[in-house]
């Protein structure tokens, strides 16, 4: 099961990850029919754009990406990815993702050494990852994810700046969570902290939905808008904000 892919300005990155498709599991009627396998092994696979049909296959311990944040080319050839990773997953719990805390790492991947460097940038618990998207694929110095706490509950957001390593929580509130969030600058020529970062935000008290919306440049502050919504959105929610007309 492959959820995602990494690209830089150059190059695309599978994940080929132990996480297996079961057919036994799927003729007894199972909704995920997904189990974990680390007897497969885990590796990543380094594809050019220039170069169809060419891959380079760098080994790694058995773990699971749902969500990279980003990615992006260093100039002596090596590749950055910022992602959250899981240590198993649908192991012990089959209907998951709960199988340990999913932790947000930055993967140095050097293709002509064949070698993964792996780094702890946060181990609280966290998912949904987001950048800026204009720079998808290009050197960015913040990323944005969503504290989740045990049962799979998605509390606060956490802003990280990869420039100073430091790391804010905006707190939507007792018994307010939020969900994946989306930054949309101010205009085009914006600066990467310019502009709003918006969520679906679940409110426990009222049993309904909101879609919040932050300064991104002010991350601890009030909302700069409240839209209530009539009923609730289940947690998961996740997506892209487009503007009107396009």
């Amino acid at each position: 099961m492959m959820h995602d892919l990494s690209i830089t300005e150059t190059r695309a990155v599978l994940f080929d990850l132990p996480c297996i498709f079961d057919i036994d599991a799927a003729m007894a009627g199972s909704l995920l029919p997904y189990l974990w396998h680390p007897e497969n092994g885990a590796r990543l696979v380094v594809l050019d754009k220039e170069a169809v049909g060419e891959a380079t296959v760098l080994e790694i311990d058995p773990c699971y990406v749902f969500h990279p944040l980003n990615a992006y080319d260093l100039p002596d050839g090596r590749i950055v990815i910022d992602l959250v990773k899981h240590p198993r997953m649908f192991d012990v719990d089959r209907h998951g993702p709960n199988e340990g805390i999913p932790t947000l790492e930055r993967w140095t991947l050097d293709p002509a050494r064949g070698s993964v460097h792996q780094e702890v940038i946060d181990d609280a618990g966290q998912e949904f990852p987001r950048v800026d998207e204009r720079l998808v694929g290009r050197q960015h110095r913040y990323g944005y994810s969503v504290r989740v706490l045990g049962n799979w509950q998605h509390a606060g957001l956490l802003r990280h700046d990869y420039q100073t390593g430091a790391v804010r929580t905006h707190d939507y509130g007792p018994g307010r969570a939020t969900m994946e969030a989306v930054f949309v600058p101010r205009h085009a020529g914006a600066a990467e902290d310019d502009g709003w970062l918006i969520s679906m935000v679940h409110d426990a008290n009222e049993g309904r939905g909101e879609l919040v919306i932050l300064d991104a440049a002010s991350f601890d502050a009030e909302p700069v808008a409240r839209v209530l919504l009539p009923g609730r959105v289940p947690y998961g929610f996740h997506g892209n904000w487009i503007p009107t007309g396009q």
